[in-house]
Order: C-alpha cells, then sequence, then structure tokens
C-alpha cells in the first residue's frame, strides 16, 4: 500500500519533476506534490498548506537553493529540506547541510532519494517527539519515556531529579533510580561535568535557553557527538528551579560532514595537481613567458579578494587563472617564441587560443566555469575583444578581472617581440582604457592592490 507523501518541489524542470515522482512512487509513496520555481511561487506554496518534504534543485533561474533554505527557514515550517541537484560541489552541499539543509542527492544517483527521504521523516518525527517531551516538562516533573533523545531534569543543585529511558540505556542503567537523585558529575564523569556540562548549567539557571554541540565517550559506543538543549524551567512565578537537559544523537550526520570535508579536501590535492600539471605544460612550449599564468593568477587573486569576493569564487578566478593560456598548445613554438613582429596570420592563430582552450576545458567538470572564463578573457567591454566580440555585463566577471592581470602582467615583462614595459607602464595602460576595454571597478582595484597594497611579483 502506498504512503501518501505531500512533496513541495522546488524546480525548474519538468522533466526531473516527473523522474523525481517517479523515484517516489517507485519507492512505495503516493506523492502529492506542487512545483515552484521561483520565490514568489515559493511563498505562495509553505503558506497554503503542510508540506512532508521540501525538494530543492541547486540552480534555478530566477533563485538558488540557498536562497530557498533562507526562505524555508524563515517560514518556521517544520519539513526535512534536502537538495536534489545535478551539479553541485562538494564545498557547497556541506556549507548547504551546515545551513540547514538535511542532506543533498545527484540527480543522476536518485536511488538515494527515498532512503534518504525515509531517513529524515523519522528523524523528523523523533524532533516532534523531543519537543512534546520538553513541552511536557514545562508542564510538569516527568519526561516522556517514549523519545528516543535522552532527556534529564536537573535542579539547581545538580542532582538529577526526573530522567527517561533513553538516558538510561545510554549509560547502562536497568531503572530511573539508578540515576534519579544523583548528581550529574556521577552520571557524566567529573571531568566531563566540569568542562562540558556545568557551564551551561549555571547559564541556563540564569534563565539563558542554549543549543550547543558536543562529542562525548560513551562506552560501548564510542565518541558519539550530541545536540544538546539547556532549557530554563520555571515555576508559577517564574523563577528558574530546575533546568531541561534533551541530548539528541546526531554523530551519523557530523560523520557525514566530516566524510564530505575530507572528500573535499582530496578532490581539491587533486585538481590543483591537474592544473599545475596543465600550466606546466604550456610553459614548457613557450620559455620566454615561463612564470607568465602564475603571475596573472596572483594578480587576479588579489583583485578579487580586495573586491571581497567570496571564498569559492576567488578559488575559481585562481584556477582559470593558472590555465588561461591553455590554447597556446595548439600554437607552433616557433610562433610563440619569435623575437619579431607577426604576421596577420600568424597573429590570428594565436588568437584562437582562448577557443582552443575552452574546447579543453569544457569537458572537465570543474566546480566553477572555468572553461566560459578561459574562453572570454580576451573579450573587451567596448566589444573589441576575441573570440566572440562580447561587450560590458556579457562578458563574465571571473574573465573582466583575469583579462586586467594578463595585461598588466605581459606589459610588466620581457615577451620575445619587446623588452619589459614595465609596472608604472602596465598600470597606465589601465588606466587610460578604465570603461573603454577593461571594466572600470576592476581597474580601480587591480592599481589599489598595487599602489595602496603593495603586491610584488617577483
Amino acid at each position: 500500500m502506498n504512503k501518501s507523501l505531500r512533496v513541495l518541489l522546488i524546480e525548474d524542470s519538468e522533466d526531473d519533476t516527473l523522474l523525481i515522482l517517479r523515484e517516489l512512487r517507485k519507492g512505495g509513496y503516493f506523492p502529492v506534490h506542487e512545483r515552484a520555481e521561483t520565490e514568489s511561487a515559493m511563498r505562495s506554496a509553505l503558506s497554503s498548506q503542510k508540506w512532508d518534504i521540501i525538494l530543492s534543485d541547486y540552480n534555478l533561474p530566477e533563485f538558488c537553493a540557498d536562497e530557498a533554505l533562507s526562505i524555508f527557514r524563515e517560514s518556521g515550517i517544520e519539513a526535512p529540506f534536502i537538495i536534489v541537484s545535478g551539479t553541485i560541489g562538494e564545498e557547497k552541499a556541506v556549507q548547504l547541510m551546515k545551513g540547514g539543509a538535511n542532506d543533498y542527492i545527484m540527480k543522476n544517483n536518485l536511488r538515494r532519494l527515498v532512503p534518504a527521504i525515509e531517513r529524515e521523516l523519522k528523524e523528523s518525527e523523533d524532533r516532534k517527539s523531543r519537543r512534546l517531551a520538553e513541552d511536557s516538562y514545562r508542564k510538569s516533573d516527568f519526561v516522556v519515556n517514549a523519545s528516543r533523545d535522552i532527556m534529564a531534569l536537573i535542579n539547581k543543585s545538580g542532582i538529577c531529579e526526573t530522567v527517561n529511558s533513553s538516558l538510561c540505556k545510554i549509560f547502562g542503567k536497568e531503572e530511573q533510580k539508578e540515576i534519579v537523585g544523583h548528581p550529574v558529575s556521577d552520571v557524566w564523569g567529573n571531568e566531563v561535568y566540569e568542562q562540558k556540562i556545568k557551564p551551561y548549567l549555571e547559564r541556563c539557571q540564569n534563565g539563558e535557553e542554549i543549543n550547543t554541540e558536543d562529542w562525548f565517550d560513551i562506552e560501548g559506543m564510542g565518541s558519539q557527538c550530541f545536540e544538546i538543549n539547556y532549557i530554563p524551567y520555571r515555576d508559577n512565578d517564574g523563577v528558574v528551579t530546575h533546568t531541561i537537559m534533551a541530548a539528541h544523537n546526531i554523530t551519523n550526520r557530523k560523520t557525514a560532514e566530516q566524510d564530505l570535508d575530507t572528500s573535499y579536501r582530496n578532490l581539491q590535492k587533486t585538481l590543483e595537481g591537474i592544473v599545475k600539471a596543465l600550466s606546466a605544460l604550456v610553459e614548457m612550449r613557450d620559455p620566454y613567458t615561463a612564470g607568465h599564468q602564475n603571475r596573472v593568477a596572483r594578480i587576479a587573486r588579489a583583485i578579487a579578494e580586495e573586491l571581497d569576493l567570496s571564498e569559492d569564487a576567488v578559488q575559481g578566478i585562481w584556477v582559470a587563472s593558472l590555465i588561461h593560456d591553455i590554447g597556446k598548445i595548439r600554437v607552433p613554438a616557433d610562433i610563440l617564441s619569435r623575437p619579431g613582429h607577426l604576421s596577420s596570420v600568424e597573429f590570428e592563430l594565436i588568437k584562437e587560443h582562448p577557443r582552443t582552450g575552452y574546447e579543453i576545458l569544457r569537458e572537465i567538470d570543474f566546480p566553477w566555469p572555468v572553461a566560459e572564463i578561459v574562453l572570454q578573457h580576451h573579450e573587451r567591454i567596448d566589444g573589441s575583444g576575441y573570440p566572440q566580440g562580447l561587450k560590458g555585463e556579457d562578458i563574465l566577471f571571473a574573465s573582466r578581472i583575469i583579462g586586467v592581470a594578463d595585461v598588466v602582467e605581459a606589459m610588466t615583462y620581457h615577451r620575445p617581440y619587446r623588452e619589459a614595459l614595465g609596472k608604472d607602464a602596465a598600470l597606465d595602460e589601465i588606466r587610460q582604457n578604465k570603461g573603454i576595454l577593461y571594466d572600470p571597478l576592476v581597474v580601480e582595484t587591480c592599481v589599489k592592490v598595487f599602489m595602496e597594497k603593495g603586491l610584488t611579483l617577483d
């Protein structure tokens, strides 16, 4: 028998919606769904009815999962929120989970969807059980023993007055009377009590409600992570007489986050190795410009950081800069290193290197649009650049940054066809063509990082 499931889909693709619904039906659900692909549609859907689960794509034409998650959290609705995306980096997935998302599923691996939903629905029920138990504490002096969370009512002297069966079980006690009447320090151990529990109890007894996370060594279970709520319990006069301590085991979630972090770091090391190898490949064929891509990357990163771009955006610009001339591997080496001026035919051949770079890089699944950035790094905002003749805002901002960094580096250093012109000449060039060839904000920031911030490349 199929289980009814009310699903809000934050999704712009009708085809992907049908695939997700089919997967839910295969998993034994009868999904009643609504699809929203704009902020206003999502807000309307959240206010119109109750949802069991929210499934959100990462990138939509008008907004993204970050905004959808923020809107969802503002609504105060209690339901699992799962990212279902075709393209999302592991670092971003970790950030979204830390921001409140319960899980993320890749669209090419939808077989994980139903198990994830079942797990999160169960977790949601557990959280509801915990809240019910905490409400019961406020009205009486007992703990709802059906809760999977460990719970205790602690008086101002640090004595456990009431505990639930889950707390007894985790400490290997068969009956509540083995804990009730004993100090918290006896239950958790004095060292753990002094360092990890007592400070929160003292704050809670002063009326502060606290939510925290911490790791504890539990006999027979090893190291376990708990989300802990310390809630003031007041008498009829509003005086805090006890602390409600409710702890939910989140070890599996924290372990998953740690695994994602580790996987991301390993992926970053691999990616850095590939990028450095590609960069070295270009410079082996063009020894006269050895170090060019690395210096461009340093300038571009300095500009991006000064503009206060996100860490992820800065990293994408750094990577694209390191390999922005990868397309030159198709240009004959004698043309690249020729000391004289090039013929018009030879120059046209060199002008193809952004497109060649794009063709080389487009099949690599970077977390950033590296191929497109490389393709556009010789475009100019008046449309005089190449290979597409793009103008103004049609050029990626990352490409506008690399374009300025590329010009400054090229003029500052020696080339086979001319001597180095120097930093001052390079900065004069971008100043004179600010708003004509180069983005004004990028130019101003580039000048600033050299003249005020003291950026050096040697």
